[in-house]
This record gives structure tokens, sequence and C-alpha cells, in this order.
């Protein structure tokens, strides 16, 4: 599973370790307090048979840490406290394609642009880069020598 934390909402996707595509799970609404926003993740988790959680970081440009990845890392820590596991990876660049993926969908534009699609969207950027990175890692295990 994938979350793409914003501060309103968080995107959801989930996925299969071995396959490349992820699938959107809508976003949770943001209630403003991160113990409830956990317990709804873990919720979401449960539900999908999740065994691992893969939570986009939003980083700089540059790479470096803003306001936001600091809340990121704190919520990754605290799902992490409720007893999931979780990785986080680099997200820079998947808002973006998320919008391009958005809009070569063929939704109507009201439907494109309905609250929690473009999280939903970076959510499965998230996931579809996490698995494509898994697989090209455990290609290469398999082709080294003993």
């Amino acid at each position: 599973m994938a979350l793409d934390v914003g501060e309103a909402r968080i995107g959801l996707a989930r996925g299969e370790v071995g396959a490349r595509f992820a699938f959107g799970r809508g976003a949770l609404r943001r209630s403003g307090r991160q113990a409830d926003d956990v317990a709804a993740v873990v919720a979401a988790a449960e539900a999908e048979g999740a065994s691992l959680v893969v939570v986009g970081l939003p980083l700089r440009a540059q790479g470096g840490d803003s306001l936001q990845t600091q809340r990121v890392r704190s919520f990754a820590q605290a799902l992490r406290a409720a007893g999931l596991r979780v990785e986080l990876l680099d997200e820079r660049f998947t808002t973006a394609l998320a919008q391009r993926q958005i809009a070569a969908s063929g939704l109507s534009r009201g439907r494109r642009q309905e609250k929690g699609r473009l999280d939903e969207g970076a959510a499965v950027a998230i996931l579809e880069t996490y698995l494509e990175r898994r697989a090209t890692a455990d290609a290469r295990e398999e082709g080294a020598a003993p």
C-alpha cells in the first residue's frame, strides 16, 4: 500500500509485490489530529491486507527536507509505532506524473478535478515507482553470481 500524505488528504493506492501496477483506493480526509489519521490509515491497511506501507517523502528539488518533509517523517514514525511496516520513498516527481496520467485518463473534466483524485494518483505513482525499483533490484540479485 502507498500513501501520498498531504495537509488536507492522504491519497491511497494498493498493489502487489511482483506486479508493476498499482490501483487507486481513494483518499482519506485529514482530521486535524495525527492519532485519528494514523488510525484511519491502519484500518485501511488492514482492510487491504497490506504487509508494507510506502509513504511518499516530499523532498525539496535539491533533495533536502522542508517543513512538510518533517511532518511526513513524523507521520511515518507514528504509523510504525502503530505496528505498520513503513518505507519512505522520494516522491519529488510523483505529483507531476499523476497530473499527466489523470489528464490522459479520459475522465471528464469534473471527474479529473474531484477532491482527492490527485492525491490518489500521486499514491499510485509512488507505489508504481516502488514496485518498479523493487523488481529491478530483485532481478539484479537473481543475476548475481553466488
